[in-house]
């Protein structure tokens, strides 16, 4: 027989709600913690189906419009299961020479036609996910330009993008 468990709300988030991070951590420690590694892609489904990194298979059903976020916190009859969201490639955008608005116009031009999902740094790098390291090369490409007004690297992290600022990726 195999046993599925139905989830369909989220408790709340461990990094913003110290109760329910405390609550974790009993969880943890009494060894009833799963934790369910997902794709920024797979957190914003809200039908899903997928196993725990310790093997348990669980079904997500959430209100339509409700996404996961990383740290979100699904409970079922003492149950416990923490959403750890994957990191991803990443191309971080700085422009060196933010006084020429005209730069930010055509790298925003740029990005928003490849339709992508952008999060804009405490420094206004601007960042935004890629498919894989081949991409950097097209998007120097596409930058040519204003190559010279932009410092362009890659990264590996969790991606949160900016919000309103989430679109669809082609």
């Amino acid at each position: 027989m195999i046993i599925m468990l139905i989830l369909n709300s989220v408790s709340g988030n461990a990094y913003n709600d110290m109760k329910l991070k405390e609550k974790v951590h009993q969880a943890e420690e009494q060894k009833n913690l799963q934790r369910l590694l997902l794709t920024r892609a797979e957190m914003e489904k809200s039908r899903l189906r997928k196993q725990t990194s310790n093997g348990l298979d669980i079904g997500v059903s959430l209100n339509p419009g409700t996404t996961l976020k990383d740290g979100d916190v699904l409970t079922d009859n003492g149950n416990f299961i923490i959403v750890h969201q994957l990191p991803e490639k990443v191309l971080h955008v700085r422009i060196i020479d933010d006084r020429n608005s005209a730069i930010f116009i055509q790298v925003g031009h740029i990005v928003g036609n490849r339709h992508r999902p952008i999060h804009i740094s405490q420094d206004n790098s601007i960042i935004f996910p890629i498919h894989n390291e081949d991409e950097v090369d097209l998007f120097r490409q596409l930058f040519h330009d204003i190559i010279d007004h932009l410092e362009l690297h890659v990264d590996e992290k969790i991606f949160t993008p900016n919000q309103g600022m989430n679109v669809h990726e082609h």
